[in-house]
């Protein structure tokens, strides 16, 4: 496929995953997340961001990647005008992006240089004082899972023209999930999850987010899990992850649990527990912790459903 049909086979199928977004506001703050960002096997995550007129001239924009198992640092600034739109991949043209949607713009863009990769992503403006100064929202097609998502940006409201408030996440807070998950043999489940909490300081230090929480499926002191017809099977299980990483069922569960419940599907009453910084491995304190579910449907389930992959933000 040559890369203009490329181009417009991408832009597309990311603007039918943007459609499923309909009824839900856009992110408007100083400090953007954007939660989850692929450039695996040739997915194209599609970064759309938009300015308030607060200022008009040219504005900083800083780009803080955070990829791969140890949520390594990377940073790089962009730059945008007031009442602007920039729409680009978050892959680099040399790293098989497609760059930027619209040649001619006068935008300047800030990719990420490496395929292969996964991670999250934070966007700051650097010059404007309104805590509506950006917005945006990623669509993600990744063809080798058959990923197609879409989502607006988790906004800090601050005003990161006081350089402290820049990445200051700290207002989620929230550490209690009710997992469910259909029949493991037909549906793969995980919750790809991220530390929340004051990334300021690992940002303005250039240094990797070390935000560290455990997970486990004891909620009141008592450990276990539900199938799907009510019954509960006690057993208590566990898992720590430091800034960002993948939870499965099995995680949260004993070997006896999973045989229990595996055949069809079951429940989760997850709580977080937030580590301590030790001064050494542990810099970051977490505030809280956002969940999103994905789910790889089996091709062997065929129809509709057989091998697509479906993301979406854990409630």
């Amino acid at each position: 496929m040559n890369n203009i049909k490329f181009k417009k086979s991408l832009m597309a199928a990311a603007a039918g995953a943007v459609l499923a977004t309909v009824g839900m506001s856009a992110a408007n703050a100083n400090s953007l997340l954007f939660p989850y960002w692929s450039t695996n096997n040739g997915a194209q995550s599609a970064l759309s961001l938009s300015t308030d007129g607060s200022v008009g001239t040219a504005r900083t924009l800083h780009f803080v990647y955070n990829y791969g198992p140890s949520c390594t640092h990377y940073d790089l600034d962009g730059s945008m005008t007031g009442n602007d739109l920039l729409q680009q991949s978050v892959a680099a043209p040399s790293a098989g992006g497609f760059g930027l949607v619209v040649p001619s713009d006068t935008s300047t863009p800030a990719y990420f240089p490496l395929a292969n990769q996964t991670g999250f992503l934070v966007v700051t403006d650097k010059t404007s004082s309104s805590t509506a100064a950006i917005s945006g929202d990623m669509a993600i097609v990744d063809p080798s899972t058959g990923l197609v998502a879409a989502y607006a940006a988790t906004s800090n409201a601050l005003d990161t023209l006081t350089a402290a408030n820049e990445g200051d996440f700290s207002a989620i807070t929230n550490t209690s999930y009710s997992l469910s998950f259909y029949p493991q043999s037909i549906v793969t489940t995980s919750w790809y999850s991220i530390m929340m909490g004051n990334m300021n300081a690992a940002i303005s230090g250039g240094r990797d987010w070390t935000g560290t929480a455990t997970v486990s499926n004891s909620t009141g002191g008592t450990g276990g899990v539900y199938n799907n017809d009510e019954a509960f099977f006690s057993g208590t299980n566990s898992k720590t992850l430091t800034c960002a990483g993948s939870v499965k069922p099995t995680d949260l569960m004993t070997t006896a649990q999973a045989a229990a419940v595996g055949p069809n599907g079951g429940l989760i009453q997850a709580g977080w527990t937030p580590v301590a910084p030790n001064g050494t491995t542990i810099l970051d304190t977490t505030s809280g912790v956002l969940m999103y579910k994905m789910q790889l449907v089996s091709p062997s389930v065929g129809g509709v459903f057989g091998g697509k992959q479906f993301m979406f933000q854990q409630q």
